[in-house]
């Protein structure tokens, strides 16, 4: 199975949320193994990889769905687990934990139904678990994959299980286990094809130096996180990276550096057509600024908020 391409614990909760798509991306179609290959399953997963990849993300559900309704037409359960994971990513997206998991229930029990590997569809599982607040459950999916054969499980999953088990360890304040858990992880990171997964690893590192209130080493984390974000065209994501180094740079006392990423987190957001939160985290950008007395940055702020509050009224 491929891969589906305030308080700040809050923000890191939801934060997490966005990022934790960036590890599990929506998947290419994959071609059913079963059967002949149906163009019409075909065509409507592939438009719906290319909605995803746009961030057109509605879109790209409503056509997985499409999918799935084929794929069951089709009684072909290669398809169908295929459809159900991918609408499944569309669902976490979109907030909506609840059918994601029902889906990715189905696309486990079809893949499996087919002898075929489910170990993806249990990482997603354990991931939503963390989400939906139950750890336990997370863990015991990571027990799972790691059980599977050497040979079976890719660097790349390994990485992606020791990131959600620091993860865990984070959420419970525990650095010294999510330490190790890093380490684990960095131990699989060379070699990973997606360039987004070391941000993985910096978005740990991040929590843990906040955890050991080491705050502007948090947030060269965070700034290191958003370039590779940045350089893997993971853009919003990115936007929470830098707010993530904001909120760390105020919690250090420097808020030049915490309005430089607030304006910047809020300049890519509203690009990107998310108003409400760039006008959020815009005027974050000009508490900062103004708190730092830095009166260029406050212009540039406002002058960034003005367009967006026009944007806003002219809806």
């Amino acid at each position: 199975m491929n891969r589906p391409a305030s308080p700040l614990q809050l923000t890191f909760y939801f934060y997490y949320l966005a990022f934790f798509l960036i590890l599990t991306a929506c998947a290419t179609s994959m071609p059913p193994k079963e059967d002949t290959i149906d163009t019409e399953f075909a065509a409507t997963m592939s438009a719906g990889r290319v909605a995803f990849d746009r961030g057109l993300i509605e879109q790209a559900a409503t056509l997985y769905q499409q999918a799935l309704r084929r794929a069951r037409t089709m009684d072909n359960a290669a398809a169908i687990g295929d459809a159900a994971y991918n609408l499944a990513a569309c669902r976490i997206r979109l907030g909506q934990l609840e059918q994601a998991r029902s889906l990715l229930a189905e696309a486990r029990t079809e893949i499996l139904s087919v002898q075929g590997d489910v170990s993806d569809i249990q990482l997603v599982e354990a991931k939503v678990a963390r989400l939906q607040g139950n750890p336990e459950e997370a863990l015991s999916f990571t027990e799972q994959i790691l059980s599977y054969p050497v040979t079976t499980i890719t660097n790349d999953q390994r990485l992606q299980v020791y990131l959600l088990r620091g993860q865990i360890a984070a959420d419970r304040g525990d650095a010294a286990l999510a330490l190790q858990e890093l380490q684990m992880a960095e131990k699989f990171a060379a070699g990973v094809s997606d360039s987004a997964r070391p941000a993985g690893l910096s978005r740990l590192a991040g929590r843990i130096h906040l955890i050991q209130k080491e705050p502007v080493m948090a947030a060269r984390e965070f700034d290191r996180e958003a370039t590779l974000l940045k350089q893997a065209e993971r853009y919003a994501q990115m936007v929470r990276a830098l707010q993530s180094a904001a909120e760390s740079y105020m919690r250090a006392g420097n808020y030049r550096l915490a309005a430089d990423r607030f304006f910047r987190s809020a300049r890519s957001a509203f690009a990107q057509g998310e108003i409400k939160q760039a006008l959020k985290i815009g005027q974050m950008a000009l508490s900062a600024a103004d708190t730092a007395g830095d009166q260029p940055a406050m212009a540039r702020v406002q002058a960034l908020l003005n367009e967006i509050e026009n944007a806003a009224s002219s809806k």
